[in-house]
């Protein structure tokens, strides 16, 4: 065995929904716009703009929120007050509203990303019909605990938190995990009650076998690692053709790529389903796995749109 080099110079179909809600975000970083996902492998779509740096000075003055006394009564004023007085006193203290700025609409359908089991577990929701992206969350940043991994229960509650929706408003779910497939493992469900039952594996953890969790009542496929990469990237990105180059290290299995495109599973998609329209080095990997002890993983792969 040994590192899977695959140089895909494949051309990526147009994103869709369904893959167009893993987990992405935008950062500026330098004099250098990358588009990172947050699966924590940097997936840089080309032409790179570079953006040069210019100092400004507004002639706008700047003023401060006018100083409003009733943010500031104390327990006792507010128990004494009336209840039109604390009506008041919410309208004006946007800290203490109930509803989240984030809330969606009641009717809103998700499709939601996740990178669940592996470090740094995160979350995407987008709207199912428009495609804009209305909440992204790192699990990190729930727990304190940098690159968090395992189950995406409590992502998954804050998600509905904000947006005020609830489980049924998730249609469908893209999942994606670099170290083993997860739709096998999550369709175990007596797997999934022992390890909890025995606090080992994955059910040390609470919330792993929890709705928000397995989120069985949707739709639900799986990507490929590298293909995860590349669709988080493309989908977002401001420009209508480009390249997107992954160098992960280590990504998918080409075992399990292979045992889903021979077996015909149409949950999971992955690069061998385009096999024959791009570069792979090595050419004869088909033949090398059959006959490997180890498996063979991808190590780095381009892709165009």
């Amino acid at each position: 065995g040994g590192p899977l080099v695959m140089y895909f110079t494949m051309r990526l179909p147009p994103p869709t929904l369904l893959i167009g809600a893993v987990a992405t975000s935008l950062f500026a970083i330098g004099q250098t716009s990358f588009f990172v996902d947050f699966a924590s492998a940097f997936t840089i779509s080309a032409p790179v703009i570079s953006v040069a740096k210019r100092r400004t000075t507004t002639t706008t003055p700047l003023r401060s929120t006018p100083f409003d006394a009733s943010l500031y009564e104390d327990d006792d004023d507010a128990a004494s007050s009336s209840a039109a007085d604390l009506a008041s006193l919410a309208s004006a203290n946007p800290f203490s509203a109930d509803l989240s700025p984030l809330a969606a609409p009641p009717n809103t359908k998700l499709v939601v990303g996740l990178n669940k089991y592996s470090h740094d577990a995160t979350l995407c929701a987008a709207d199912a019909e428009t495609g804009e992206v209305l909440f992204a969350m790192s699990k990190e940043r729930l727990t304190r605990n940098k690159h968090d991994s395992g189950n995406v229960a409590s992502l998954v509650d804050k998600c509905l938190e904000q947006l005020n929706l609830d489980l049924d408003s998730i249609e469908r779910v893209v999942v994606n995990n670099h170290h083993h497939r997860v739709l096998p493992l999550e369709d175990d469900v007596d797997a999934i009650e022992w390890e909890e039952g025995l606090q080992i594996n994955d059910g040390a953890e609470s919330g792993y076998g929890d709705e928000e969790n397995l989120l069985n009542n949707a739709v639900k496929m799986e990507l490929s690692h590298h293909l995860a990469h590349a669709y988080s990237a493309a989908a977002q990105c401001p420009f209508d053709e480009g390249m997107v180059v992954v160098m992960d290290g280590m990504g998918e299995t080409y075992r399990a790529m292979r045992s889903a495109a021979v077996s015909g599973e149409k949950r999971y998609v992955s690069d061998l389903l385009f096999e024959g329209t791009f570069q792979c080095v090595p050419s004869d990997i088909c033949e090398k796995s059959q006959s490997s002890i180890f498996d063979w993983r991808e190590a780095e792969s381009v892709y165009v749109f």
